[in-house]
């Protein structure tokens, strides 16, 4: 089975790594990577991922359009990839973290959350002045238990 990642939103005006960024992106792709073919998409700057079988990085629409329709699933975060797949018909999995999926996200995906969320107060104000908070992310455990791939 082949499974896109898309594990970062983009980076902040600072600089600074996005807080919607899942954490534990290593370990959910040890574990995946033993039965499936993972490829992480992106844009060069990004860090691969340790374990994935492929990169593919700043993929035009429609080069991104092919791939994705020619996988099984996606893995993503809160981030372009999730609104780009809705208009293509393509649903998956998306890991949330300070963003609410009430808001930003698709029925139709399974929208994996922290037990517990911990959503940012003010979802429609700049990430740029939201402080990281891993505690608001899901555990491996957690997205594992949700993921039927």
């Amino acid at each position: 089975m082949k499974i896109i990642i898309s594990p970062y939103s983009k980076q902040l005006r600072t600089g600074e790594p996005s807080p919607k960024d899942y954490p534990y992106w290593k370990e959910l792709v040890s574990i995946l990577n033993k039965k499936h073919h993972i490829i992480q998409i992106g844009v060069n700057g990004e860090p691969i991922i340790e374990g994935i079988h492929e990169s593919k990085f700043n993929l035009s629409f429609k080069e991104l359009e092919e791939l994705t329709l020619s996988v099984d699933s996606f893995i993503s975060v809160d981030n372009f990839y999730p609104h780009f797949c809705n208009t293509i018909g393509k649903y998956g999995y998306v890991i949330w973290g300070p963003s609410n999926p009430a808001i930003y996200g698709y029925a139709k995906n399974v929208n994996i959350i922290h037990t517990k969320p911990q959503f940012k107060v003010n979802q429609f104000g700049l990430w740029d002045k939201s402080d990281y908070n891993i505690h608001s992310f899901p555990s491996v455990n957690e997205v594992i238990s949700r993921i039927l791939i």
